[in-house]
């Protein structure tokens, strides 16, 4: 294999990498995290007793609670909106998620590339020094690389599987607390009301949790990032 070609091969890589690694800096469900604790708000502000629970004791004596009512006579007045932000930014996952794998499937193919370099080398190297040779630096700076990108590819996986998870959970409930919303206009929240608020809220906060639970980024492709920074400059 002629060097054109292998440093054809390494520049498309540290672009592809680098580009990577930015779309990992990128990704996240932080906005849509922020509008559902909104909506969680409004809704618990038409069941004065629950908002007084959510808050606690502590929360209680230092006025939180009052603080969250007027919060939330702010934010229902806006609650169309959030609905028609909550679904932008589910889709923008998705679209978040569709971003990360074509990255992933990117590297994975300069990985293939260099692969083919590195067994292309080292058996040149084994014709010229024997059935044992030592590692050449070329060829450990190589290895490094392809090491990198796998590491970065298999975290891109992650993330954007977890994009999906949350654009997918959050596209089913998203109709029931569409609804419940809309009762919830012009309407003292009674008995039977205030359970229906209890459990949009509870549907909140699982997916609160499901967001909040699920595996984040690693410093892996940073160190990796690195690594490749530093073989580069060698």
């Amino acid at each position: 294999m002629n060097q054109t070609r292998i440093a054809d091969v390494e520049i498309a890589g540290v672009a592809e990498h680098a580009a990577a690694i930015r779309a990992l800096a990128q990704a996240g469900a932080g906005d849509l995290q922020a509008t559902l604790r909104d909506l969680r708000t409004v809704l618990l502000s038409a069941d004065p007793r629950a908002l007084r629970r959510s808050v606690g004791f502590w929360g209680r004596l230092i006025g939180r609670d009052i603080r969250l009512a007027a919060e939330a006579r702010s934010l229902r007045e806006r609650t169309g909106i959030l609905l028609q932000q909550a679904g932008f930014e589910a889709s923008r996952l998705r679209n978040q998620h569709a971003t990360l794998a074509t990255h992933a499937q990117r590297l994975r193919d300069i990985c293939a590339q260099l692969q083919q370099v590195i067994d292309s080398l080292g058996r040149q190297q084994a014709m010229a020094e024997g059935d044992t040779p030592a590692r050449s630096p070329r060829l450990a700076h190589l290895i490094t690389l392809r090491s990198a990108y796998e590491i970065t590819a298999s975290q891109l996986d992650l993330v954007a599987a977890n994009a999906l998870a949350i654009a997918d959970r959050h596209a089913q409930q998203l109709p029931r607390l569409t609804v419940l919303l809309d009762q919830q206009l012009g309407v003292t929240a009674g008995a039977s009301h205030g359970m229906q608020l209890s459990s949009a809220a509870r549907t909140i906060e699982e997916l609160e949790a499901h967001i909040e639970n699920l595996p984040a980024p690693s410093a892996a492709p940073a160190t990796a990032a690195r690594a490749t920074q530093t073989q580069e400059a060698s």
